[in-house]
C-alpha cells in the first residue's frame, strides 16, 4: 500500500444529515476517521449520538450527505450496502443475540450465510463461463474449490478461536439465556469480530450491564484497541474515553460541538455546554 492510500480516511463523513419526519436530529456533520483510530463520542441523552453511529453503516438511512467507506459512498442508494456492511461490525446496548440459537450458532450465522452466498454466486459464474467456453471450444474454468461443509467447518473453527480468546470456550453450545450480561456482550463483540471487520461501532455497549460486569467488556474493548482495530464508541464511560481514545467528540443538538485528544478534551474544554456536561458527570 502506498503512502497516499495509508493517509486516506477509512471513513469520511461529509454534510451528513438525518431527519425523522420534520425533526432533524443530525445537522451537517463532517468527520474523518483514519484506519486504526479510536474515537469515543459522548454527550447528553437525545443529542444524536446513537443515530449518528447507526448512520455510519446505514442502519439508519441518511437524509443527506455522504459517507465514504474505503472510498465508496455507502449513502448512495445505488450502492449494495450489505457488501460494505460486512466490514463494519456493530455492537448494540442490548446484545441482540438470538435466544433460540446456541452461542456458536450466533457467532457463525452471518459468516456462513455470506460465504454460502459467495459460493452460489461463484458456481453460477462458473456455469455461465463453462457454457460459453464449450461453444468457443476453450478450456473449461476451474470450479469453486470450497463446499458448504468446508464453509461451516471454517466458521466454527474461527468461532472457537474467538471464544478461547475471551475465555468462554466452554459456553459454545449453551443458549444466551444462561449467560450473564457481561458474557452476552462479549459474545456479541465476538460475533461482530467473526466477520473480520475493518471498523467496529459500539453503541453504549456497557449501559445495560450491572456495574460489576462493565470491566470485563471494557477490558475486551481495550484489547481490540491495542490490536489496532478502528473503533467508534458511543459511551458514558469517561475513564475508557480518557485511556483508549485518540480523539473524543462531544455531540450536542445533532452536531459535533467539540473534538480533541482526551487530555485536552477533559482538562481544557472550550465549549460552554461541554464544560457544563463534564461538571455534571465527573
Amino acid at each position: 500500500m502506498n503512502e497516499q492510500l495509508k493517509n486516506e480516511p477509512i471513513i469520511s463523513v461529509r454534510g451528513l444529515t438525518k431527519s425523522f419526519g420534520k425533526n432533524t436530529v443530525i445537522h451537517g456533520i463532517d468527520l474523518d476517521i483514519m484506519s486504526g483510530e479510536k474515537i469515543t463520542i459522548i454527550g447528553p441523552s437525545g443529542c444524536g449520538k446513537s443515530t449518528f453511529l447507526r448512520c455510519l453503516n446505514c442502519m439508519e438511512d441518511p437524509s443527506g450527505g455522504s459517507i465514504f467507506f474505503q472510498g465508496v459512498d455507502i449513502a448512495d442508494t445505488k450502492v449494495n450496502i450489505n457488501t460494505h456492511r460486512e466490514r463494519i461490525g456493530m455492537v448494540f446496548q442490548q446484545f441482540n443475540l438470538f435466544n433460540n440459537k446456541t452461542v456458536i450458532d450466533n457467532i457463525t450465522l452471518a459468516p456462513i450465510y455470506v460465504e454460502k452466498r459467495k459460493l452460489r454466486k461463484a458456481k453460477r459464474k462458473n456455469f455461465v463461463t463453462s457454457v460459453k467456453n464449450i461453444f468457443r471450444k476453450e478450456k473449461l474454468p476451474l470450479e469453486a474449490t470450497t463446499t458448504k461443509k468446508k464453509i461451516v467447518e471454517r466458521a466454527e473453527e474461527r468461532a472457537m478461536e474467538l471464544l478461547r480468546r475471551i475465555g468462554l470456550e466452554e459456553k459454545a453450545h449453551v443458549y444466551p439465556s444462561t449467560l450473564s450480561g457481561g458474557q452476552k456482550q462479549r459474545i456479541a463483540i465476538v460475533r461482530a469480530l467473526a466477520m473480520e471487520p475493518k471498523v467496529m461501532l459500539f453503541d453504549e455497549p456497557t449501559s445495560a450491564l450491572d456495574p460489576e460486569m462493565v470491566g470485563e467488556v471494557l477490558d475486551l474493548m481495550k484489547e481490540l484497541a491495542n490490536d489496532g482495530m478502528t473503533m467508534i464508541v458511543v459511551t458514558h464511560e469517561m475513564g475508557f474515553a480518557r485511556e483508549v481514545a485518540d480523539k473524543v467528540l462531544f455531540m450536542y443538538d445533532g452536531v459535533i460541538a467539540e473534538e480533541a485528544p482526551p487530555k485536552e478534551f477533559f482538562e481544557s474544554p472550550k465549549n460552554p455546554r461541554l464544560q457544563q456536561f463534564l461538571q455534571s458527570i465527573l
